[in-house]
């Protein structure tokens, strides 16, 4: 019989299963958003992504549970960092992703943005077991 997993052990396990999905979130979202063509309005692209982030999420592991937790665009134009606050059943995590995109001119003069990049960045250090 195996030993049961230690507090760090299942953190260690949590961090690395949360890691894996967001590459593979990116990787499925950005995809998505080019074969469709996905256009955002500037002001609420940032929201938008998040939603599709939670959608993605939820349909990959239904006991994961995750929520946004701040949104702010960046110095930088066309930039927008997105926090998420979740847990597993067995530990509580924090991880954020970072959103850019271009924007295109209308003939109406309004703009539409292109999501060209979602980066997650997840740190260990944010993780900690369930309590």
């Amino acid at each position: 019989m195996t030993d049961p997993l230690t507090g760090k052990q299942l953190v260690e396990k949590s961090y690395e299963y949360i890691d894996r999905l967001t590459k593979e979130c990116a990787k499925a979202l950005i995809e998505e958003f080019n074969s469709t063509h996905r256009k955002f309005q500037p002001e609420s692209y940032s929201k938008e992504v998040g939603n599709s982030v939670l959608q993605r999420f939820s349909k990959r592991d239904k006991n994961l549970k995750l929520d946004v937790d701040t949104v702010r665009n960046s110095d930088q134009p066309n930039v927008a960092r997105i926090g998420f606050k979740g847990s597993t059943k067995d530990a509580d995590f924090s991880f954020s992703g970072t959103v850019g995109t271009f924007v295109v001119p209308l003939i109406d003069g309004r703009t539409m943005s292109f999501v060209k990049t979602l980066v997650f960045s997840v740190d260990k250090t944010n993780f900690s077991k369930r309590k």
